[in-house]
């Protein structure tokens, strides 16, 4: 399956994992699992990669993703994007307009640094 999720009880986190082929309704359809998971658990913490897809989304296909992601969350959740070396212009603009809509999204390069970071508390930081 070209996405996994995972979520993981000790962290109160769920791990989304894009891989390979994908279209915008997959995409859509694992991101509404995930928000669901989110939602049953009372968790707000979720870590996003898609620095495995094969093909980088479009930046307006981020931004959505990004904002899909949150549509259905509390504002207090806490979204990390991983991404590659190639979709970091992209992951910048998408940060900018998550924070402008009220959303804590954050980017990184390192999936442990997205893990670490999302699992702080916002104090934290």
């Amino acid at each position: 399956m070209p996405c996994s999720i995972n979520p993981v009880k000790a962290d109160q986190c769920v791990f989304v994992t894009y891989a390979g082929k994908m279209t915008r309704v997959d995409i859509m359809a694992a991101r509404y699992e995930a928000n669901e998971l989110l939602s049953m658990k009372r968790w707000n913490r979720i870590v996003v990669n898609i620095a495995g897809l094969q093909s980088t989304p479009m930046t307006m296909e981020l931004i959505d993703l990004a904002s899909d992601l949150s549509s259905d969350l509390p504002p207090s959740t806490r979204i990390a994007l991983v991404v590659r070396p190639d979709q970091l212009k992209d992951a910048k603009l998408v940060e900018n307009v998550a924070r402008i809509e009220g959303v804590l999204l954050t980017h990184f390069l390192d999936p442990d640094m997205a893990a670490f970071w999302v699992k702080q508390s916002p104090g934290k930081i």
